[in-house]
């Protein structure tokens, strides 16, 4: 299938496992510019070669802790000097709760969600914000 994509530049925050990866993989096999960012050196280069077999030659994995301000703005620093553009973000990051019930899921759990999920995106979006203008 042809999306369009070719070429574009794409970044995904949360991109070496799960939904993220997956994400990743499917603007690869579309012939997109792929950034990955994650904590794990070792899970971002096994996706980075998955990524580049898949079709984004320029594929490239920063590692960034979501749940670090300052780590997101770096990440997205190293990005700007790579491409110095941004076509598309891709937030797909979070801790895995989900095989609790809700009722059983603590309020330091809750709230490491929502600081490593949601406002990792916030300050994702914020930090792309210069590159998706660009």
């Amino acid at each position: 299938m042809d999306l369009g994509l070719s070429g574009a530049a794409v970044c995904i925050q949360g991109g070496s496992k799960g939904m993220g990866r997956a994400a990743a993989e499917c603007f690869a096999a579309e012939g997109a510019r792929v950034a990955v960012m994650a904590r794990g050196r070792e899970a971002l280069d096994d996706t980075v070669s998955r990524l580049v077999e898949l079709g984004s030659p320029d594929a490239v994995g920063i590692t960034v802790d979501a749940a670090d301000a300052s780590s997101i703005a770096s990440g997205f620093a190293e990005l700007a000097e790579r491409w110095g553009e941004l076509n598309s973000l891709v937030c797909a990051v979070g801790p895995d709760v989900s095989q609790l019930p809700w009722n059983e899921v603590s309020d330091e759990q809750f709230l490491d969600a929502f600081t490593v999920g949601a406002l990792s995106a916030v300050r994702s979006a914020r930090a792309a914000l210069p590159l998706l203008r660009a």
